[in-house]
């Protein structure tokens, strides 16, 4: 009944994906891309519209990343080793989702431009 807690090795810490995760990201590309092929029309236009729906869909993606969080251990008695480690591991998840982000409007900046 009075289990010591185990703490978790560095290589355990890892970003927790929910089933709303999985769930916007996996909606937005089965809706935007099927609507996308069955509207687009190949003209001026098209590569204008690619460029402002791959923005779009790569910003939903960046936003989903860079939301993600670690579990919660508990209270362990290591100096905040295990809170460092979260939130290095929580960083890293969050730069890649602001990369995405900025890689979105990007694309879809040139599709504006275009």
């Amino acid at each position: 009944m009075n289990e010591t807690p185990k703490y978790p090795k560095e290589d355990e810490i890892k970003v927790e994906w929910t089933v709303v995760h999985k769930v916007i990201i996996v909606l937005s590309v089965l809706i935007i891309w099927p609507l996308f092929i069955y509207k687009a029309d190949m003209n001026d236009n098209f590569i204008k519209k690619l460029l402002s729906v791959a923005g779009l869909n790569v910003d939903i993606i960046g936003v989903v990343i860079a939301s993600l969080k670690t579990p919660y251990y508990g209270l362990f008695f290591d100096g905040g080793k295990i809170e460092f480690n979260r939130a290095k591991v929580e960083k890293r998840y969050f730069q890649l989702g602001m990369w995405l982000i900025a890689l979105g409007s990007l694309f879809q900046a040139l599709g504006s431009l275009l």
